[in-house]
């Protein structure tokens, strides 16, 4: 389940994946393929960005191992 269905409660809207050559009309056509190209682009720089802020959140992380039995403070957070 994704956070937007938790959000929501309905399954988030997709683009259709357009397939180059099925509009007849040569101006549509061209359209749509640039819209490809730029969803692709702009796929790949949010994976660019989640990767490095990923990166720099690992950095900072430290690893914990608890017994059965230890006592911790567990800090929730509204989101």
């Amino acid at each position: 389940m994704t956070p937007f269905e938790v959000v929501y409660n309905k399954p988030a809207l997709t683009l259709p994946q357009y397939i180059a050559g099925t509009s007849q009309n040569e101006v549509v056509d061209a359209e749509m393929s640039n819209c490809e190209m730029l969803l692709a682009k702009l796929h790949s720089k949010l994976r660019k960005a989640q990767d490095s802020m990923k990166l720099y959140a690992d950095k900072k992380r430290l690893q914990h191992s608890f017994k059965v039995g230890d006592q911790v403070f567990v800090k929730l957070r509204p989101y």
